[in-house]
């Protein structure tokens, strides 16, 4: 029985932790070897950007080809939300083209406040072809707590009996003791 708790008052805790509220800013960063969607020139990638009802997208990198750099952030207000999905097009005059999608998940930023990860571009026909290149912050709502906003640590079974609760004042203490007693 206890364990059975344990495992369920853990599984409570950590299910807390990752609802956190907060903002994750994501940075698209680069794409490396994309799908060519234009046959004449280099094509001109852009993302869009989406997590829960919150959308954005990257400006479009003209000639960035299979390899495009965006370097843009964008701050997402998370509740529940654990993941973004982005997709990969490429501007073109009338209708764009499909390049690719990818699945962005922020457990480990959540975590750890940080992360930086590279993820795979899927194609259509659910094939690999290339690789996103994203970083996360996490920042939860509120913030941390600010300084001394903690309880001073008190020892759980208080003061052992014949020791002071606090060291005295300088000068306090008896002076010490000679070096060795004369001999007899």
């Amino acid at each position: 029985f206890p364990l059975i708790f344990f495992f369920f008052f853990f599984f409570i805790e950590s299910t807390k932790m990752a609802l956190q509220g907060g903002v994750i800013s994501l940075t698209v960063e680069f794409a490396q070897g994309l799908s060519e969607k234009d046959f004449f020139g280099r094509q001109d990638p852009y993302c869009i950007i989406r997590c829960g009802n919150q959308v954005f997208r990257t400006r479009t990198h003209v000639d960035g080809g299979k390899n495009p750099v965006w370097n843009q952030t964008f701050p997402f207000n998370v509740v529940s939300e654990n993941s973004a999905f982005i997709t990969i097009m490429d501007s073109d005059e009338g209708d764009d083209d499909f390049v690719g999608t990818a699945t962005i998940d922020f457990s480990t930023a959540r975590s750890y406040g940080t992360d930086r990860r590279q993820v795979p571009v899927t194609k259509k026909s659910g094939k690999q072809k290339g690789l996103l290149s994203v970083s996360l912050t996490f920042s939860a709502a509120g913030g941390p707590p600010p300084a001394g906003a903690y309880p001073p640590h008190a020892s759980p079974y208080g003061t052992p009996a014949g020791y002071p609760s606090a060291p005295p004042p300088n000068g306090a203490y008896p002076p010490p003791p000679g070096a060795y007693p004369p001999p007899p």
